[in-house]
């Protein structure tokens, strides 16, 4: 006899505990927040990612721009820009 529930819930059956996978943002949150880079903001703009940094991490940021890029554009995103504009919020 096919259990109907296991069907319809297919490969996850057994782990009723398995978490939705993230989002590209979260999984760009993730990579930069690994890199300990303090205050990062990120905006999705598909297919473009925007970071927004305080001007205290903005050369950081700038030296390590092929790390970060080859490292975030696997999350989904085309594009990834940093905001020369730090008082912006939106």
């Amino acid at each position: 006899m096919v259990d109907l529930w296991q069907v319809a819930i297919g490969e996850n059956a057994h782990n009723m505990d398995t978490q939705p996978p993230l989002s590209a943002l979260e999984q760009a949150q993730q990579l930069i927040d690994a890199f300990n880079i303090e205050s990062a903001t990120l905006f999705d703009h598909k297919p473009v990612l925007r970071i927004q940094v305080p001007d205290s991490e903005f050369a950081r940021v700038l030296d390590l721009r092929t790390t970060l890029v080859d490292r975030l554009k696997p999350t989904g995103f085309r594009f990834i820009a940093l905001d020369l504009d730090s008082d912006t919020e939106t």
